[in-house]
């Protein structure tokens, strides 16, 4: 009876000592790395621990002590709240969740868990489950692999793109070609200029703009009559989205240099450029990105990719917001999970649906893959491509028609320009 006694105190005590441990917020527990694919009926979950290889000692540590256990955790819509599915031990590294519990898609993160040290995050993931896209090479651009800041007009009978040229002696030339088109084969090529950029083609496809360092402005080439007219702006060389109002009276561009961006318009007639939005510092981390921007076929938006961070690096991600081309500010922006990037807006020609470039279904910021959001919805889906065809940020898509997108990507190791049908 004793000894039962005894055995029963320190029992309590082991309890006791368990339920109270104290969290320490100076440690870091070691957070995880998350990766997500589907295959028609599951979401496959799998993850791995955050780890800095060194070549030279002593190396630095994230992480204080090992995740003892770790909860996967899910929101059913794109900014749901999380909530727990299921808890597992910290020697399982992966789950398959079936889509019949979710939807049409997950939105999911691992949070490592210690007694002693305060819960971390992975990185969270968004994935769309869905039928593959028929997804096609596009030949309009020739056969370059360094074809850059291509365009199409709405009819497909022009094409407009730059060629990287190394001329030696690190001495590089961009020239700008049109060519026109037959069943999206080049039939005939014409030189513009040897200094050539991001293009813009106006919706009736009769004039094509791009900045131009070597004239100090914009230029509006008049196809039919190989006329050139000059807009001069300031910092023509930081010009990174370029886009021409749907009655053809305006140019709208974003500057970004390396202390700051703006959001800029200038009608084609002549004039000085107007300011669609403050001046945004890159170190605040609000700023518009290097990335093309697109004006609304009603004409009533212009959309651009902007960072956002909350004044807290933890908050940071980067979505889509649009501008009123009237001069009244920022409308509205279409909020994301931290970490995500969500680059290279463009709205179809019937301007229903927004496509972008995110980096939500990736675990690198560099990762993109191709998504569509309904404008009358909200809602998003993931343009699933070929395994392998990953799209780069390099290029914004553009529509061809209301249900085809024309994109860069890299297959193989291989940048090329693809279409997919929707």
């Amino acid at each position: 009876m004793k000894r039962l006694l005894i055995w029963s105190i320190v029992v309590a005590f082991l309890i006791s000592c368990k339920e109270n441990t104290v969290v320490d917020p100076t440690k870091r527990v070691r957070p995880v790395s998350l990766q997500i694919s589907s295959n028609g009926t599951e979401y496959k979950l799998s993850w791995q621990e955050v780890r800095i290889v060194c070549i030279t000692a002593p190396c630095p540590d994230i992480a204080d002590v090992e995740a003892e256990e770790y909860d996967i955790q899910i929101a059913t819509s794109e900014l749901g709240e999380f909530k727990t599915y299921q808890t597992v031990r910290a020697d399982q590294k992966s789950i398959n969740i079936p889509t019949t519990s979710t939807g049409a898609y997950l939105v999911a993160r691992i949070v490592s868990k210690n007694k002693s040290a305060p819960s971390v995050n992975s990185n969270s993931v968004m994935v769309s489950n869905g039928s593959l896209s028929q997804s096609l090479y596009y030949p309009g651009f020739g056969t370059s692999g360094d074809a850059t800041g291509g365009d199409v007009t709405s009819d497909g009978s022009k094409a407009a793109y730059s060629v990287l040229v190394d001329e030696g002696a690190g001495h590089y030339v961009t020239p700008l070609y049109i060519t026109n088109l037959q069943n999206e084969q080049p039939i005939s090529t014409k030189l513009i200029t040897r200094q050539g950029a991001i293009t813009a083609f106006s919706a009736d496809g009769q004039q094509l703009a791009y900045p131009s360092n070597t004239d100090n402005g914009l230029v509006i080439y008049e196809v039919a009559s190989e006329q050139k007219q000059v807009l001069p702006i300031a910092d023509a060389a930081w010009v990174r989205g370029l886009a021409w109002s749907p009655d053809g009276k305006w140019l709208a561009f974003s500057v970004v240099s390396n202390d700051e961006s703006r959001l800029w318009k200038i009608a084609t007639s002549g004039g000085t450029a107007i300011p669609l939005s403050p001046s945004l510092p890159i170190k605040e981390a609000n700023s518009i990105r290097q990335t093309g921007i697109d004006w609304s076929p009603d004409g009533q938006v212009i959309a651009v990719s902007r960072a956002r961070s909350g004044n807290t690096s933890l908050q940071w991600r980067a979505a889509i917001s649009f501008y009123d081309p009237n001069g009244g500010g920022e409308i509205k922006y279409f909020d994301t999970q931290p970490g995500w990037i969500d680059t290279a807006p463009s709205i179809s020609p019937n301007g229903k649906q927004l496509a972008f470039l995110s980096t939500r279904s990736a675990t690198s910021a560099n990762t993109y893959s191709l998504w569509v959001r309904d404008l009358t919805t909200g809602t998003v889906r993931q343009v699933n491509l070929l395994i392998g065809l990953i799209p780069s940020d390099d290029y914004t898509p553009r529509w061809l028609g209301n249900e085809r997108l024309l994109f860069m990507g890299t297959q193989q190791g291989k940048k090329g320009y693809f279409s997919v049908f929707l």
